[in-house]
């Protein structure tokens, strides 16, 4: 019985001590926290008033150049890199939108898949490199193939006729095989343009 007494009470003290340091750990992190913000929010202000002195001509410089920077940045995130997983899922998002060639030649894709007018696609299909191969019906020809290539990747010579990937690879693009043989593959090479 005695033993069973002192077990109890070790136990309710155990406890007693664990609610203890519990309560005053989190009253250091709220304590700490409080801290944080005020130093934020001092360091907030002086740099407000330092801005606050200079002249409105340089104020109008710094925000004419912080819109140009946005804009772009704003333009170059929208257009995601291409995701061959979910395209091969027929998840065509992150296609979507115009391709366009230096001669202005335009494809359209959806979030469903090639939308371009007078093409349908048939088959879909991927190499050992990661390029994607659509096989395309189009009213002027039979079919082609529209090799959809991912940036960082080149495009491989076996496609291409012993002829070397002059496109950009550092972006995704698209390559008709009506123009492997042109001899100009960079300009005839799609790139995406917008969303």
């Amino acid at each position: 019985m005695k033993n069973k007494l002192k077990l109890v009470l070790t136990l309710v003290l155990s406890l007693c001590m664990v609610t203890a340091c519990t309560s005053q750990s989190q009253h250091q992190t709220k304590h700490s926290s409080q801290t944080t913000k005020t130093s934020t929010k001092v360091t907030s202000s002086s740099s407000s008033s330092s801005t606050s002195g200079s002249s409105s001509n340089s104020q109008e410089s710094q925000s004419s150049t912080a819109e140009t920077s946005t804009e772009q940045s704003q333009a170059e995130q929208e257009i995601a890199p291409i995701y061959t997983g979910a395209i091969l899922k027929a998840n065509y998002s992150t296609m979507a939108g115009n391709w366009q060639n230096a001669a202005g030649n335009v494809l359209t894709f959806s979030n469903q898949g090639l939308a371009t007018e007078g093409m349908t696609p048939n088959i879909l299909d991927i190499d050992q490199n990661g390029i994607l191969l659509l096989d395309v019906q189009t009213g002027q020809r039979s079919n082609i193939t529209l090799y959809i290539v991912p940036a960082n990747t080149t495009f491989s010579p076996n496609y291409l006729n012993g002829q070397e990937d002059n496109t950009d690879i550092s972006k995704d693009r698209v390559i008709s095989s009506a123009d492997i043989g042109s001899g100009d593959l960079a300009s005839k090479a799609y790139y995406h343009v917008s969303n």
